[in-house]
């Protein structure tokens, strides 16, 4: 017995022993991350979004980069002609959208489509660019220069829209404009004062409240007097944009609920001619609601019938 329990003893001790030494060498592994990270560094390669490329197109002295993405089969499918998305602040918008989609149109629940995304001017800071060009009227409050959306309009309409027909094939009938926050502003705009030149608008929390709303006052004087209109838009919300959650008491809900009520007064929309849909998302602010209006927006725009 003696024997026997001296035995037991000496496998325990040995059994510990092997169980503290592997533990040691698992230590001795996590113990120089260094050099696993300059492997793992060494290895790193750019990632790129797939069938993606990225050109400078110029509007007189300025440079924008504008990135386009082509679908899964365009390739394949060489005589299909396919809509075209196009979207402001390229570098946040090109990544929510491609990835938004991805799956409904790679597995043909949506419609495919070729994705544009126009950027801020070449050389400037991003903020400067975007608030000169998406807002429509002259704030003198701003510091930073604003009011030239007509000048980026035609730069879209005269240079971005002829550089993507001329070397892609696109459904000009189903030319898609997508903007938020004061993107959505400039779609607005766009839809007042040139309502033909998209079929389709999807507007994410747009800045209706820009030079104490002059824009929305200019829908209600107007809007009603335009000839037939014959579009789909779209209007995105964050549930919490309204005070106390928005920059100095902005009441953005409010104020997409009344652009919405306008449109839908105009003849085109009783007539069937002018669709619209308002989303309000629950429990979105104006940081988190972008990605929920692009999908549902485009997925109402382009999700293929069963």
């Amino acid at each position: 017995m003696v024997y026997r329990f001296f035995g037991l003893l000496l496998c325990s001790y040995f059994l510990i022993n092997s169980l503290f030494a592997s533990a040691d060498s698992s230590d001795n592994v996590q113990s120089d991350p260094a050099s696993q990270w300059a492997e793992a560094y060494a290895s790193a390669s750019a990632v790129n979004i797939p069938r993606t490329r990225q050109f400078t197109l110029k509007d007189g002295r300025r440079d924008y980069q504008v990135m386009i993405k082509l679908p899964k089969d365009y390739q394949q499918n060489s005589t299909h002609h396919y809509p075209v998305i196009y979207m402001t602040d390229a570098m946040y918008s090109m990544q929510v959208v491609s990835g938004a989609t991805r799956f409904p149109m790679n597995s043909n629940m949506m419609h495919q489509a070729i994705l544009v995304a126009i950027g801020y001017q070449k050389g400037s800071k991003g903020a400067s660019s975007r608030i000169r060009d998406y807002t429509p009227s002259h704030d003198p409050s701003w510091k930073l220069n604003t009011g030239e959306a007509k000048r980026h309009v035609h730069f879209i309409r005269d240079t971005v829209m002829p550089f993507v027909e001329h070397h892609y094939r696109v459904d000009t009938q189903q030319n898609t404009f997508m903007g938020n926050s004061l993107g959505g502003l400039l779609g607005a705009y766009i839809l007042l004062e040139q309502p033909t030149l998209f079929a389709h608008y999807v507007l994410g929390s747009p800045s209706l409240w820009f030079d104490n709303k002059l824009l929305l006052q200019q829908f209600i004087q107007g809007f009603n007097q335009m000839p037939a209109i014959s579009a789909k838009v779209f209007i995105g919300i964050g549930e919490l944009e309204r005070p106390p959650y928005t920059h100095d008491k902005h009441q953005m809900v409010a104020d997409a609920q009344a652009f919405y009520q306008i449109l839908q007064s105009h003849p085109s929309a009783k007539m069937g001619i002018l669709q619209l849909k308002i989303l309000v998302i629950s429990e979105a602010d104006h940081s988190m609601a972008f990605p929920t209006t692009a999908i549902h927006g485009l997925s109402w725009l382009f999700k293929r019938a069963h």
